[in-house]
């Protein structure tokens, strides 16, 4: 299943609105780390809500975005280890 994910650009894991039909290694890895990372990866039947919710900050999608946002550092030293 295609999936898109809408979560913040976080350099050597993962680029904003990139759209996967499996989810790439760096990715995987970061989720394992931080599992809320994989529910940025909005299957494409669900992406108007998503982007919606994170256009008009609300929601648990927007929740997550702005939590990976923070994260962010910490995510990508993790996929540089």
């Amino acid at each position: 299943m295609k999936t898109m994910y809408v979560g913040p650009t976080i350099p050597s894991v993962a680029t904003r609105n990139t759209v996967y039909e499996e989810m790439p290694e760096p990715l995987k890895k970061a989720a394992k780390a931080f599992p809320y990372l994989a529910g940025l990866c909005v299957p494409i039947s669900e992406l108007r809500k998503a982007l919606d919710g994170i256009r008009k900050r609300d929601g648990h999608i927007y929740r997550l975005y702005t939590k990976a946002l923070a994260d962010s550092a910490e995510i990508q030293k993790g996929a540089n280890e």
